[in-house]
């Protein structure tokens, strides 16, 4: 089965981060006879966001380099990594087959315009061919709100981005656009497609993006009778991000120019060794302060009532257009300590709600469905559940094959895969020595003894590869939203010696996350308005 995820901005990019985490970890999509696994369905990652050089990209193609690497090693690899001009499709018998390519739109790159657009005015008042508009938009927008910079995102502005947004839908069916130049829609027309998108509902990019991608994808669907279904997750507050180092002007004078224009001087002179600030040249500065001081920065105190109205607008108008729809919040967000205005700086860390929705979204590539359309779930955790902090065990359990799929015994179990093949196949003996036969290996490798080198050196490597990534997705150092102590229980597992007891805790383990045993719902929720 083909899968595909739209990720919107940063907190979607880290969403796909965490899927790919998951995949490499070994979480299942589908059963091959008596055994789940995800191998032999596909993945791509499609990602919107005008910031170019956000960090949360850096990170998730990091993240992919070693999904790569994991899978050529478990496909007969030599220890050695994937050349340089391989295809970018990650497959083996491990794990799901994934482009390791990021389809990275640029919202801002449009037909007609000889380089990507910098600000809305540039859209609407001036756009190719047609007739001036800046005299109608005075009518919807003030001039900070046409001229403010827009290659770092919307600032919590979705009235600025979803005109951006719905042109570049628009461009996406034109194969000479620039986003129509990387997507093949004749081929997709022909397949069986299941899309997930996943964006915030209180920033500006995902609010405006995920709405307006997951019409056009309906649209598209309805008129071609297409065998594709959508999904998506709505990510609500889980993070604070911190104010900026200086506060916005009073309102009534931000609508003067050269004020501004002073007190941006003033402001970026100031705070020119800011994090933010010092990676910029002097106008570059200015121009980030004039944006402060017009208020264009995410401002933590509004996220709650931009959350509340978005979810008004998917009830009454968008819900429809989604065959699954998903919401993943958190009753005390994580308050970050680094401002930041997107770009390289701009570096969260990966918090365990984002794991949380990609669960959700491997929920969706394994073909379940939650509701009938008519109602919607609700799962809630036991009493012990903190509201800040969460342990594998409170991760959601979807369903493969019939069969719970149960976080933390899905890391239990690679860790124990680790510790196995790592401690209790003696790869330094000769395999015509072994006391056993583990596997039919000994065998194996007594016809073939040149192998036994090569599957030590390709083993070890990927064991290291998937313990780094299991250890980076809960180390109290690298992510946010986790108890403290799950890294180094973790480790205390991968050691020589500590399989049994693993195993039985395994077998101890059965409360699931608010569901009953059979993984319905407590009580279903009617959609009465």
């Amino acid at each position: 089965m083909k899968n595909i995820i739209i990720v919107t901005g940063g907190n979607g990019t880290r969403v796909a981060d965490a899927l790919v985490r998951l995949l490499a970890i070994g979480f299942p999509t589908r059963m091959q006879g008596n055994l789940p696994t995800s191998a032999s369905d596909e993945l791509e990652i499609w990602r919107i966001d005008p910031d170019r050089s956000a960090g949360a990209l850096t990170v998730l193609n990091e993240t992919l380099r070693r999904y790569r690497q994991i899978q050529h090693l478990m496909q007969d690899g030599n220890g050695e990594p994937p050349p340089l001009d391989a295809q970018p499709l990650a497959a083996s018998p491990w794990a799901m087959t994934v482009n390791t390519k990021v389809r990275d739109f640029d919202p801002l790159a449009l037909p007609g315009f000889d380089k990507p657009i910098s600000t809305l005015r540039e859209l609407l008042g001036q756009f190719p061919g047609k007739k001036d508009g800046t005299p109608l938009l005075h009518a919807f927008y003030e001039d900070k709100d046409l001229d403010v910079k827009i290659n770092r995102g919307f600032y919590q502005k979705p009235f600025i981005g979803s005109p951006v947004i719905a042109a570049f839908a628009a461009s996406l069916m034109d194969r000479n656009s620039p986003a129509g130049s990387q997507i093949d829609f004749n081929t997709l027309k022909q397949t069986q497609v299941r899309f997930f998108i996943c964006g915030s509902v209180y920033g500006g990019t995902g609010a405006c993006a995920l709405p307006v991608i997951g019409q056009f994808l309906a649209r598209e669907r309805q008129r071609s009778n297409l065998n594709w279904s959508i999904g998506g997750c709505l990510l609500m507050p889980y993070f604070l991000p911190p104010p900026p180092p200086f506060s916005p002007l009073p309102e009534d004078r931000q609508s003067d120019a050269r004020y501004v224009n002073e007190e941006a001087r003033r402001m970026a002179q100031q705070f020119a060794t800011h994090e933010a600030f010092a990676v910029l040249n002097e106008e570059e500065r200015v121009a980030l302060a004039r944006q402060v001081l017009t208020g264009f920065y995410a401002d933590p105190q509004d996220l709650t009532l931009r959350s509340r109205h978005s979810l008004v607008y998917y009830r009454d108008i968008l819900a429809p257009t989604f065959d699954e729809l998903y919401l993943i919040g958190k009753a005390q967000p994580d308050a970050l300590q680094r401002w930041s205005n997107g770009g390289q700086t701009q570096r969260n860390p990966l918090n365990a709600t984002e794991v949380a929705a990609a669960i959700t979204a491997l929920n969706y590539f394994a073909g379940n469905r939650v509701g009938s359309g008519q109602s919607y779930s609700l799962a809630s955790g036991a009493k012990d559940m903190s509201p800040s902090v969460l342990r594998l065990a409170d991760l959601p359990v979807y369903m493969v094959g019939g069969q719970p799929v149960d976080a933390e015994k899905v890391f239990l179990s690679t860790a124990v895969l680790v510790h196995l093949l790592q401690y209790q196949i003696e790869w330094d003996a000769d395999a015509r020595g072994w006391s056993d036969d583990p596997g039919g290996l000994r065998h194996l490798y007594q016809l073939d003894p040149a192998r036994q080198e090569r599957d030590r050196l390709a083993y070890r490597l990927a064991l290291d590869l998937i313990r780094e990534i299991m250890g980076d997705m809960v180390s109290p150092d690298r992510t946010m939203g986790w108890s403290p102590d799950i890294r180094a229980d973790l480790d205390k597992l991968i050691a020589p010696g500590v399989e049994s007891a693993v195993i039985e805790r395994m077998k101890r383990r059965t409360r699931l996350f608010g569901l009953a045993a059979d993984n319905a719902p407590r009580k279903p929720c009617a959609l009465d308005g």
